[in-house]
């Protein structure tokens, strides 16, 4: 009997500290599992802000902003705020809504601000309350083009139209959507319209 009053408290610690070396082990596993997961997702999203000779392409996405994009299960909105605001746009902060225009009709999601970026510096350059970063709606001997409500309301409609007048169309690359587009460009367009495309992505 006292033997074994002797070696209880030896067995009883053991038995603890076995205790709870096992559970922390098991925390640590499901952290670590955790970290791999996450890690593989940010480490997909940086791997498109870098040109494949190492240098920057374009500014990589911040690191709240890839959480908060992988959360949601989109990094789309993420490129998009970024190139916009990258380019000082008056459209920053609504990469979101041109991913969903995009999604609705079908649109390559760089497609609309690509073109953006070609026409008017991504907003910058247009008919004073126009909205109209696009040249939309632009005809012989009228230079104002469209007139929109506000960027949202341009987004729609400008995605609705590419929808309607050139995808189903089969007008579907730069290239081709050139040639009702702009007719007469030498293939400048097209160049960059592509160029912003593969900066977004990158």
């Amino acid at each position: 009997m006292k033997h074994f009053l002797l070696t209880f408290p030896i067995i009883f610690t053991w038995f603890i500290v076995s205790f709870v070396i096992l559970g922390t082990s098991f925390v640590l596993h499901s952290k670590i599992s955790e970290t791999k997961k996450i890690n593989v997702l940010v480490k997909s999203v940086f791997s498109k802000a870098y040109s494949p000779d190492g240098i920057y392409a374009a500014a990589p996405p911040a690191i709240g902003d890839v959480v908060t994009a992988i959360s949601s299960g989109d990094a789309r909105a993420v490129l998009l705020d970024r190139f916009l605001s990258k380019h000082k746009s008056p459209m920053s902060g609504l990469g979101t809504h041109f991913v969903e225009v995009a999604d609705k009709y079908g649109l390559d999601y760089r497609l609309l601000p690509a073109v953006a970026f070609q026409e008017s510096n991504l907003g910058k350059k247009i008919p004073k309350g126009s909205h109209n970063a696009w040249g939309w709606a632009i005809y012989t001997g009228k230079n104002s083009g469209a007139t929109f409500e506000n960027w949202k309301e341009a987004i729609e409609k400008v995605g609705r139209g590419l929808k309607r007048d050139y995808l189903d169309q089969g007008l579907k690359t730069p290239r081709q959507i050139m040639t009702k587009y702009t007719p007469n460009s030498n293939g400048s367009w097209a160049d960059g319209v592509e160029f912003a495309m593969a900066e977004i992505e990158n």
